[in-house]
């Protein structure tokens, strides 16, 4: 008995600290005060391990930084000590959607809705995380049926018109984040979503000036103009111009080109592209000419987080004098695949195959995979294999029979209001040859951007690299060098 008593007197002496800190924790997260908050919350957590507030609280703050697996066995231990509370089991579920784990969100939403049907957040987010898991013809069900419970509810119209624009219906979608910008007028998230919806349908000229050089002085300079617009929903198509020029120590040459090409969208994502355009060649000897330029493709997902995008091109090969005045044309097939299996894991792959008019044959393969450590941050791996069949034929073109690159990459991207930059750098090894030997290798690449609207943007691009996949000509300097910088605008209409 004494014992027991004891103990009651313990408890009681250390809840009565923990209680006169959690107003003042309460009131800091109230006015956004959020690393006060933390502070304090954890100030109650260290007198009264199993405070539901404070661990509520903290697995909140833990969710909106980042930190989803501390937040979640935060919210496991909550669960424990609050297990019928349908607010925390929102929470929970929301954190478990967010992390990638969509099955197991789904059925937290469930056994919300058991209790309280018509739960506005709770039907919410099931059809989320259903969508998120890929099934996008179910969640567009989910969220009309919602829609039909709560017809003047934002956030299920913003769901519904997120849903729809991610199958290709752009037309339906706009109309669903119409109506949820009228309802509320001040959601960041529907403002957002249909700025985006309406610039994916918008007319948008985009115009761009890139420069570069490299240690054996090849450089050009590259003017990029280009329309694009939308007959009708379903259908977007660009016209783009070009002039580019290519100089060395001895030689200027010169190419002009005109493309246009039409992409038809279908339901969940799939599109096919098509397009023909002609390129006028300006050698420094030997007459003007010109060859014609084709594409086509199409891309499909084949699972809920995979996507496969190949196509054929045909063009002019003229990236350097030498090329230009050779007039070498290009038949090219490529297939690219990205998978992204979970939150924060991206895969991607590259089959290059493209066949010279002179005769020789590629073969390219590459593969990254990145992963998000940290807030902005993303670290991984790259690889690529290059060969040709007939190796340096001293035809002006980088053409090693072999060509092999790895290396470990970083990446971060940081923004803030209107404003992002990215930064991308890479260390690693390359061999330039088959039985030539390894050398170091490493790249850095910056952009630094504003953006206003949805899709006004400009832009400042640089690369600096010593990377042997950046060359186009054949020489074979040991200490290769190789830098650009390009200036980007787009403005929609």
């Amino acid at each position: 008995m004494n014992r027991l008593l004891t103990l009651l007197v313990a408890v009681v002496a250390l809840a009565g600290p923990a209680a006169a800190q959690l107003p003042e924790a309460e009131d800091a997260f109230a006015r956004g005060d959020y690393r006060v908050a933390r502070q304090l919350y954890d100030s109650v957590l260290a007198l009264d391990s199993l405070n539901p507030r404070a661990l509520y609280r903290l697995a909140v703050l833990d969710s909106w930084e980042g930190k989803l697996d501390r937040s979640l066995a935060r919210f496991v231990t909550l669960r424990r000590v609050e297990p019928t509370d349908l607010d925390i089991m929102v929470a929970h579920a929301r954190v478990l959607s967010w992390a990638g784990r969509t099955r197991g969100s789904e059925a937290l939403y469930d056994s919300v809705l058991a209790t309280a049907p018509d739960r506005v957040d709770a039907l919410a987010g099931r059809a989320r995380a259903v969508a998120w898991d890929g099934d996008l013809e179910r969640a567009e069900r989910l969220w009309r049926e919602a829609l039909e419970r709560h017809p003047d509810e934002a956030e299920i119209l913003v769901g519904l018109a997120q849903t729809l624009y991610w199958e290709g219906e752009p037309a339906l979608a706009e109309g669903y984040a119409a109506r949820a910008r009228q309802l509320a007028p001040t959601d960041k998230t529907a403002r957002d979503l249909f700025d985006q919806v309406r610039s994916e349908r918008r007319p948008v000229v985009s115009l761009s000036v890139d420069g570069a050089n490299d240690i054996e002085h090849n450089s050009f300079v590259l003017l990029t103009g280009a329309f694009s617009a939308s007959p009708r929903p379903d259908l977007r198509g660009t016209l783009q111009a070009t002039w580019r020029q290519n100089d060395n120590a001895v030689t200027t040459d010169q190419s002009t080109g005109l493309d246009g090409w039409l992409v038809k969208s279908f339901r969940s994502n799939a599109s096919l592209r098509g397009g023909l355009g002609v390129r006028l060649l300006k050698p420094t000897s030997g007459p003007t000419h010109s060859d014609l330029t084709a594409q086509l493709g199409g891309t499909v997902r084949p699972g809920k987080h995979a996507v496969v995008t190949a196509g054929y091109s045909h063009y002019p090969f003229d990236e350097t004098t030498t090329l230009v005045d050779s007039g070498f044309v290009w038949d090219e097939l490529d297939v690219d695949a990205e998978l992204s299996p979970r939150s924060n894991l991206d895969i991607s792959a590259i089959a290059n195959a493209a066949w010279l008019s002179e005769g020789n044959r590629r073969l390219l393969g590459a593969a990254a995979a990145m992963v998000g450590v940290a807030k902005g941050l993303h670290v991984g791996a790259y690889v690529r294999v290059m060969g040709y069949r007939f190796p340096n034929r001293g035809f002006g073109y980088f053409s090693p029979d072999r060509f092999t690159l790895g290396e470990a990459r970083a990446a971060y991207v940081w923004r803030r209001h209107s404003w992002w930059l990215r930064a991308n750098g890479g260390l690693g090894a390359q061999q330039v040859g088959g039985g030539s030997p390894t050398q170091g290798e490493w790249h850095g690449d910056v952009t630094l951007a504003h953006s206003w609207r949805a899709l006004d943007e400009l832009a400042l691009v640089g690369t600096y690299t010593n990377s042997a996949a950046a060359r186009t000509a054949s020489a074979s300097t040991p200490t290769y060098r190789y830098w650009s910088v390009g200036l980007r605008y787009r403005r929609g209409w």
